[in-house]
């Protein structure tokens, strides 16, 4: 990679544009596939398993500097927020199965213009992360002829091929990585961004991390629906909290925009903490909550302006998602819109964080 990059900048490669619409054509077969007119219901074509979806509080930090304060951390106050924690499998499979899960948050009430056209006087801010903090491919050409070989049922042969010649050692490094990495409570992990983003005219990545809250940690023995019911089960015993961590962006190479197989390092980069989020204690069989949940869509370009996605899978998500969520919802006969604040969270006292200083993890 050229060496006179820019910090905060993309470039996209030559073709790119190309790349995306045979990426979306590949998820749109393997989804027609999957849920054929007329099946019903049509489950998400990735993360159809939920592990639960929970309301909390999303608290942005008092006393953050200059730097962070853009977006929806730019001064303190409580966001209402949902919050899905799923496995990435396009199959319902057992969560005895090695997968990467994954935990999407959607702030409510988050005033400004958003990105998608259609959507602009949205008020949801969606934040997407997995449990790792590294993707298994390096851009939507590598990402289309994953999706390619895994809906051929042969995932593997990207990573490494005779005919042709081919040996992505970091790919497959970063994907084993995942089908290594044991969750015994979605609850309990850390879970990372992978792929880059604004924060005003700077580039972050982002991240969550369980604190400590009194509540003793909670696991299950191991079954089919096992981390759901740790979920439920750590609820029961009371509050939940997680810390909203950002990473700048540091070095245009070290740190690339385009590249999410390389990791960020945290020598490089360390992380600031500039949120508290709190999932307050609750049950997640409540009348209409899987139905609500269902009908419910995340894709990183829900986003004001001032965190807008960057690098070339997020520029492939923003085509993928759009598709494959109108499919979705035209064939379950759902109404596909963003939830208001007000239906979800008429009457709630949200609970109040202490101010947090740059630096804090």
């Amino acid at each position: 990679m050229n060496t006179t990059l820019e910090l905060h900048r993309e470039y996209p490669p030559p073709g790119e544009e190309d790349c995306i619409r045979q990426l979306t054509e590949i998820m749109k077969r393997n989804y027609d596939r999957a849920y054929p007119a007329g099946a019903s219901p049509a489950l998400r074509s990735v993360h159809p398993k939920s592990h639960g979806c929970v309301r909390a509080d999303f608290i942005i930090d008092d006393g953050l500097p200059d730097e962070l304060r853009h977006g929806v951390f730019q001064r303190p106050r409580v966001y209402p927020a949902w919050v899905r924690f799923s496995s990435t499998s396009p199959r319902v499979q057992s969560d005895m199965q090695r997968d990467s899960r994954c935990m999407a948050i959607k702030l409510l009430d988050v005033e400004g213009e958003k990105l998608l056209d259609g959507e602009k006087g949205a008020t949801t801010q969606d934040f997407l992360m997995a449990n790792t903090d590294v993707f298994f491919a390096r851009n939507v050409a590598d990402y289309a002829e994953l999706m390619a070989a895994t809906g051929a049922g042969k995932p593997l042969s990207f990573f490494l091929s005779c005919s042709p010649p081919r040996l992505r050692l970091r790919e497959l490094k970063n994907y084993l990585s995942v089908l290594l990495k044991p969750v015994k409570n979605p609850l309990h992990d850390r879970y990372f961004s992978q792929t880059p983003f604004r924060l005003g005219e700077r580039a972050m990545k982002f991240a969550v991390a369980p604190r400590p809250c009194g509540a003793p940690w909670v696991e299950v023995e191991p079954g089919d629906g096992a981390l759901k019911q740790a979920v439920a089960r750590q609820l029961e015993r009371g509050d939940w909290m997680f810390d909203f961590l950002v990473q700048l962006q540091a070095h245009p190479t070290r740190t690339p925009i385009e590249d999410p197989t390389v990791r960020w390092s945290e020598d490089l980069s360390p992380f600031y903490k500039v949120a508290t989020m709190v999932i307050p204690a609750q049950r997640l069989d409540h009348p209409g909550q899987a139905e609500f949940e269902e009908n419910l869509s995340f894709t990183p370009w829900h986003a004001l302006p001032a965190h807008r996605p960057l690098g070339g899978l997020n520029r492939a998500r923003r085509a993928v998602y759009e598709t494959i969520s109108r499919l979705r919802h035209e064939r379950n006969g759902a109404r596909r819109e963003e939830p208001t604040a007000l239906r979800a969270w008429h009457g709630r006292t949200p609970w109040r964080a202490q101010p947090a200083r740059l630096g804090q993890v």
